[in-house]
Order: structure tokens, then sequence, then C-alpha cells
């Protein structure tokens, strides 16, 4: 009987694992999309502004932390 016991164990958290690798999966895949969407997205505007230079200044430039973070300094106020 000793035996068996790990058996029936390890069959009671199957499901939970099981389900766990399925949310990691599709949480992945989404995260994964999302990047690709991003860099397509970015592709493309730097298209549009090499081919319409005078779009340029309409199109919001998004923020890197480094330049958020240098604008908030005291020398440049």
């Amino acid at each position: 009987m000793g035996n068996i016991d790990w058996a029936f164990e390890l069959g009671a958290l199957l499901p939970s694992i099981g389900i766990g690798l399925l949310f990691w999966v599709i949480l992945r895949a989404i995260l994964r999309a999302d990047k690709r969407q991003r860099e397509a997205e970015r592709d493309a505007e730097r298209e549009y502004i090499a081919a319409h230079p005078e779009a340029a200044r309409f199109v919001r430039r998004s923020e890197t932390p480094r330049a958020r973070n240098s604008a908030e300094t005291p020398e440049s106020k």
C-alpha cells in the first residue's frame, strides 16, 4: 500500500500542473504577440515619417525612461 500512495498524490497534482502550464503558454503567446505588434507599429511609423517628412511633427514620440528622467532633473529647469 505504501508503494502506491505517491501515484495518487501525483495524480491529484496533475490537473493543477496542467492548468498552470496552459496558463503560461497562453500568457507567453499574448505577450509575444503584443511585442511583435509594437515592433510592427514602430516600423510602420518610421516608414510613414520617411515617406512624409512634413508629418513628422504630428507623430507622437514615445519617451524613454532616460528622457523622462532627464526632463525632471533640476539642471533642466
